[in-house]
């Protein structure tokens, strides 16, 4: 007989295995996340990996206790171990309806039960609750990173491309789901045909910002005329496409769920926008410098953000659309302002990026079976869709706008990745009971594949080639680590010792070129470095080795600072190009002063790495 009781606190076993839950997610979404990123691949891709691994793709069906006691489903009363279940309640009477259970052969009334739906478990209640924190945290980034100044200064291209690059695929994922609704995943039982192509056709319309300001900074072109046509369009895209989210989902709230009539859903819904928009701006600008000089730093800041961001995500959820929304457009208000500090944004972006995303992404994928709802008809099709929706109308725009035929290429390609915000418009719509997990999945990819494809495509449309970083090419065999020798021709000789062990290449030969090379010009640049290099018939492929000198080295630069990092460079003798190459990664790696002293005072390679690595992130944010 299973029995009805009201869920109580969290007891050792339970808090146990929710933290336990909460640090297997973490550890593992960050592990595989850093591997994927370590591939040139997009972090959520191995943070995604790690829920279906842990998931019921993979550990359920591999060893299911284990999956069963990190996630447990359902709730058991503690002390006889049966299963709890909601009461039954009559709706019109608020009576608990009780069943009799009678013996079949004498008819004899044995006891009356209430079993309504069973009861998820706490465990299972906290990390759906921690999944809701962790969304509205990613929105509020991705609201920071709406810069309105950006978008009124881009003017006619911005609203060209972003309409045209909404309207294109709005009309082709609406035309998807009404014509072949089926082979995507929906449920005719539900009878929200209407909802669910509108949901379609918004999230073939959506971006991912953070995504897209990753390829930019990657292409070199964040900054250029192109990339900030690109990230204007954008905005207005994620801010328009949030909205007419937050509509459809007000349109399938179940009745009485929200505090505020249906009807009243989408005039409130308008005027909060209007409100955050204009009143909300002017306060936050206003209020930021007030917490900073009247708080410590950033603590203060920070916990104005974070609370103005919890504040208006419950504010939207009473209103009737998901409490995402008010996070969004918190962040759209707060990061208007001038007065908040690159780094609180940066600060932000980490705690939220490295602790909850992975989280979140993990968590998408557990309950979800990854290789019984992929239907490759369902990802071909919404794949296809989305690439061609969002390139063609973002093309059109851009070519409308006086763009070249490369360049409005570029802006479409550009424009087509969907990343993280894709993966959560998908979940919350899973959620909702609007879409059924084989579409979940195909959206699921093709949020990655367009993330992954966006890069390679807009270079291809440019005719542009990737830059490589000294990250790239830098392994624990090209560093060397401190050096013994105090003489430049010594720093040479010792360099082209340890790089000839390596490359299996004679130590005189390397030596005396470099060395000779040195007599004709010094290779000393300012700031501490020299990169002495030669070019060798016997190499095939150029190579870079470093070594570093506390006490500094004399190589004659311009500036008469001693070299404390010394990058011997080899390339094959016919190939200057390759010379040129490894000489923009050495400066592109050095740039910062806190990189080049952290490099110098690093011990072993690792920490050399370590250095380079937060340099390179930091230059990337500025």
């Amino acid at each position: 007989m299973s029995i009805t009781l009201a869920a109580g606190a969290l007891t050792p076993k339970e808090i146990t295995v929710f933290l336990l839950a909460l640090a297997v997610l973490l550890g593992t979404a960050r592990l595989l996340g850093e591997i994927a990123r370590r591939f040139g691949q997009p972090a959520v891709l191995g943070e995604i990996l790690a829920g279906v691994l842990l998931g019921a793709t993979v550990l359920a069906n591999v060893y299911p206790p284990a999956y069963d006691y990190l996630f447990p489903k359902y709730l058991y009363d503690h002390a006889s171990g049966e299963q709890v279940f909601y009461d039954k309640v009559d709706a019109e009477t608020d009576e608990i309806i009780y069943e009799a259970v009678t013996d079949p052969e004498t008819g004899e009334l044995l006891y009356t039960e209430s079993k309504g739906e069973p009861a998820p478990s706490l465990v299972l209640v906290g990390l759906d609750a921690f999944s809701v924190l962790c969304v509205c945290l990613l929105l509020l980034i991705a609201g920071l990173e709406v810069d309105l100044s950006i978008v009124t200064k881009q003017g006619k291209a911005a609203a060209l491309v972003s309409i045209t690059g909404m309207v294109v695929p709005l009309a082709f994922g609406c035309g998807l789901a009404f014509a072949v609704p089926t082979l995507i995943g929906y449920d005719p039982t539900s009878g929200k045909l209407v909802p669910f192509a509108l949901f379609l056709g918004i999230a073939m319309s959506i971006t991912a910002l953070p995504v897209i300001a990753k390829v930019l900074m990657d292409l070199k072109m964040f900054r250029s005329d192109m990339g900030m046509l690109i990230m204007s369009s954008a905005m207005i895209n994620d801010l328009l496409g949030w909205i007419g989210f937050a509509i459809v989902l007000s349109l399938i709230l179940p009745p009485g769920e929200s505090a505020i009539p249906l009807h009243f859903v989408i005039p409130a819904t308008l005027v909060f926008v209007g409100l955050i928009l204009t009143v909300g701006r002017w306060l936050a600008d206003r209020a930021i410098p007030w917490v900073q000089a009247h708080s410590s730093f950033p603590g203060g800041i920070l916990g104005f953000v974070f609370t103005v961001a919890l504040l208006c995500a419950a504010l939207t959820e009473w209103i009737g659309i998901h409490a995402i929304f008010g996070a969004f457009l918190a962040g759209v208000a707060l990061g208007d302002s001038k007065h908040l500090k690159p780094q609180t944004r940066r600060t932000i972006e980490q705690i939220v990026t490295y602790i909850f995303a992975p989280i979140f992404f993990a968590g998408v994928a557990l309950r979800v079976d990854f290789l019984n709802n992929f239907d490759v008809v369902a990802v071909v099709l919404v794949l296809v869709i989305a690439i061609a929706g969002k390139a063609l109308g973002c093309y059109a725009g851009a070519k409308w706008a006086g763009m070249t035929k490369r360049e409005s290429w570029a802006v479409g390609f550009g424009m087509s990745a969907r990343g993280a915000m894709e993966i959560i418009l998908g979940q919350i719509a899973l959620n909702f009971g609007l879409i059924t997990d084989k579409l979940f999945v195909a959206i699921v990819v093709m949020a990655i594949v367009t993330s992954v494809i966006a890069g390679p495509l807009m270079q291809k449309a440019l005719g542009l080639k990737q830059g490589k970083r000294l990250l790239d090419v830098l392994g624990s065999k090209n560093f060397l680590g401190p050096l013994k020798a105090g003489t430049r021709d010594a720093a040479i000789r010792e360099l082209s010792a340890h790089a000839a062990g390596v490359l299996g290449k004679d130590a005189d030969t390397i030596g005396d070129a470099a060395i000779a090379r040195e007599r004709v010009v010094s290779t000393g640049l300012a700031d501490g470095i020299a990169v002495p290099h030669a070019r060798l018939a016997t190499l095939d492929e150029p190579a870079v080795f470093i070594g570093i000198s506390p006490p500094g080295i004399d190589f004659e630069a311009a500036d008469g600072q001693p070299a404390e990092i010394i990058c011997l460079l080899l390339t094959p003798e016919d190939d200057q190009r390759s010379q040129i190459e490894l000489l923009r990664m050495v400066a592109e790696a050095f740039q910062e002063r806190a990189t080049r002293r952290s490099a110098v005072e690093a011990q072993g390679y690792t920490q050399f790495r370590a250095a380079l690595s937060i340099g390179s992130a930091a230059s990337e944010a500025h």
